[in-house]
């Protein structure tokens, strides 16, 4: 027996379970569309005569009478597994050619990223999925959201397992699409039948050649190969589900003669249908006992808890100092040279001075040399600067020379007597050559009482251009990077994004055109916090000002899903839009009770958030918009992407507790300011 029926009761759009396999036999579905997530452990998936290793975090999508099993590798505990039926007869309405679906699973290893989204959503409702209470409406929304990201991302095709994928030549082209499949599904409901392609051309009113070319292009393979390996899948199952001979099968699945379907079967399998059946056979589920068991019950939640955290309990005793350590969140803006206007961009960096301390101004040495002809504009630049109250620091390469860095120097020279800041920091290179040449520089500008130092280069540098650095996800990835490695810190951001010309691969604070960027609203965050850490955890972060108390408390719901695509491991198109990217994340919000013991007094209360969505307009729309705006348009604009606050007075008596739901990337800081 092959096929294996869901119960689905009262017709429901889906089910879900949790199942640790060992070896499940060969089967298949007439009536569901089958999801397989690894949850955990390793094992082997083998379709029709196709091995697939599957591991930790893959998705497989099985179609309706795809022949598939699965099985652990010798020496291994097997696989946990969530597993997705989607009910095809309840989603006949909205996906009327769902049974015949078929979807290019090799396009998974090619899309990551839908890979991650998927699997982020698929987690984050697993819980509700499996408690029982849900109702219909609830099941069919998530089906609906299943599919259209499989369809979207995995590349539908309407052709049997063993056919190769669509080579995309009529991808956008609705009328070659509906064409295609009107003859793909007549051919797989009568490939028992005589079938001539003159017959289904006269359906479709074309030529046969037209047809022929139809197909070709978009299949990969002629009519008649198409035909012959129909027929060779539908002989596949009947070799393994009946004791019927090899020449009944053959002539019932429309081959006119023995030889001709031992050939094809050849060809497609690699194997003879005599080999196939005895070597497949005795592992469908018919003749084999099924190694697998659903969790359920205490280990079902112990296990699920390992995946999912829908909320946390953060306790605050006021009276208990801790273990508090100082916050050091050093900020250097640093000004590119190819995008530096200083009529333009200094009214910028005043801006900045009034709401978000920063440390010190970094120049690299190509700006110092864009002025080498012209030391009075240099000069003037750098006490505009100066004014700013903040230190400098001069980046060069590895591999300055002596030479070079003395005109360095001398275009500095009436910077150094102000007494300010003035560090010098060498860009690390992978060259050896590089860092043993730097080390005569330092030794000189040590000789000098100048600060000097080697530092990496930034690792943003590589993936300047990606859209995530323009999206509500930078500022949670910095909270979290932040929190895990605090040394890892380097504090760098470039004052304008100019694409294409942007050289220090650093985040950005402004568009071109003085557009706040997502990391600014962090850093004005950051500045509304005291000194002194009190305490942190996966969502939080607690400090404390020095000599008051008042304290902040900032919360903040991060997510990994994105950081492969921000780190460089996937690629990501440019014109993506975040909001986009995490469509199916919105429903995983996070719960945070947070718990105040030992509070007295009169509290003014103040609440900023910040919700990533309000930047699902896109880079590239915001950089087209912006060039239309004016000026006061753009002001506007920058204040509907500025954080929500609020401020409320609490007069306290001993506690005070409050809760909170984040959705993914969003942060919000509440800051109590005694009075």
């Amino acid at each position: 027996m092959l096929f294996e029926r869901i119960d689905f009761g009262d017709n429901l759009p889906l089910r879900c379970l949790l199942s640790e396999v060992k070896d499940y036999p060969f089967h298949m579905h007439d009536d569901a569309l089958e999801i397989l997530f690894v949850l955990d452990g390793s094992c082997e998936l083998t379709v029709v005569n196709n091995a697939i290793p599957l591991r930790e975090g893959d998705i497989y999508i099985s179609c309706p009478r795809e022949l598939h099993r699965l099985c652990a590798y010798a020496d291994t505990h097997g696989a946990t597994i969530m597993v997705f039926y989607i009910n095809v007869e309840a989603y006949r309405e909205e996906f009327p050619d769902l049974r015949s679906y078929q979807f290019a699973n090799s396009a998974l290893e090619n899309n990551r990223t839908g890979i991650r989204i998927l699997a982020n959503y698929l987690k984050s409702q697993l819980p509700r999925l499996l408690d029982g209470e849900a109702d219909r409406a609830y099941y069919k929304e998530v089906g609906n959201r299943i599919l259209n990201v499989l369809i979207k991302e995995f590349q539908c095709y309407y052709l049997g397992s063993g056919f190769p994928e669509f080579t995309n030549v009529y991808k956008g082209n609705d009328i070659q699409m509906r064409r295609i499949r009107r003859v793909t599904d007549y051919i797989y409901r009568n490939y028992n039948k005589p079938i001539k392609i003159e017959d289904l051309a006269e359906m479709e009113h074309i030529s046969a050649n037209h047809l022929s070319s139809i197909l070709k292009n978009g299949c990969g393979v002629g009519f008649r190969t198409f035909l012959n390996l129909a027929r060779v899948e539908k002989s596949a199952a009947m070799l393994l589900d009946t004791d019927k001979s090899l020449q009944a099968i053959a002539y019932e699945c429309g081959f006119s003669k023995y030889k001709y379907f031992c050939d094809s079967f050849l060809r497609s399998f690699r194997t003879t249908p005599q080999k196939y059946r005895q070597k497949y056979q005795k592992h469908t589920i018919g003749t084999q006992p099924r190694l697998s068991r659903v969790l359920e019950g205490d280990e079902l939640e112990l296990f699920l808890r390992r995946f999912c955290i829908p909320s946390e309990k953060i306790q605050l005793d006021l009276h208990k100092r801790g273990t508090e350590s100082p916050v050091s969140m050093p900020v250097c803006i640093r000004l590119d040279s190819a995008s530096y206007d200083h009529a333009a961009c200094f009214p910028l960096l005043r801006q900045i001075r009034a709401e978000i301390p920063f440390q010190a101004i970094g120049l690299d040495v190509t700006f110092l040399r864009n002025y080498l002809h012209s030391p009075r504009k240099l000069d003037y630049i750098l006490g505009d600067l100066w004014s700013l109250r903040a230190g400098l620091r001069v980046y060069l390469p590895c591999g300055e020379s002596m030479r070079g860095l003395k005109e360095c120097l001398e275009a500095l020279r009436e910077w150094l007597p102000m007494g300010a800041m003035l560090e010098f920091v060498f860009v690390s290179g992978s060259d050896a050559e590089d860092a043993s040449r730097v080390r005569p520089l330092l030794d000189y500008l040590r000789s000098q009482q100048l600060s000097a130092r080697v530092a990496d280069a930034p690792a943003v540098h590589s993936f300047q251009d990606n859209p995530l650095l323009h999206s509500g996800y930078l500022p949670c990835y910095l909270l979290h990077k932040i929190a895990s490695n605090p040394s890892a810190y380097h504090g760098d951001f470039s004052l304008l994004d100019v694409p294409g010309r942007q050289e220090s691969g650093c985040p950005a604070l402004f568009t071109r055109d003085g557009i706040k960027q997502p990391i600014y609203h962090l850093l004005y965050l950051i500045a509304q916090m005291g000194c002194t850490l009190f305490g942190q955890g996966d969502m939080y972060r607690i400090t404390r000002q020095s000599g008051r108390e008042d304290f902040q408390i900032l919360l903040y719901h991060y997510d990994s899903c994105f950081d492969s695509l921000f780190e460089g491991e996937d690629e990501v198109a440019g014109s993506v839009v975040f909001t986009d990217l995490m469509a199916l994340n919105h429903n995983y919000a996070r719960e945070l009770t947070v718990r105040l013991q030992n509070i007295s007094g009169a509290f003014a209360v103040r609440r900023y958030r910040f919700a990533p969505e309000q930047y699902d307009i896109g880079p590239v729309s915001m950089e087209l918009m912006s060039d239309r705006l004016s000026a006061e348009s753009l002001r506007v604009l920058n204040r509907t992407l500025e954080p929500e606050m609020s401020l409320h007075l609490l007069d306290l008596d001993g506690s005070f507790t409050f809760s909170t739901k984040l959705a993914p990337f969003e942060i919000v800081l509440i800051c109590f300011e005694k009075l």
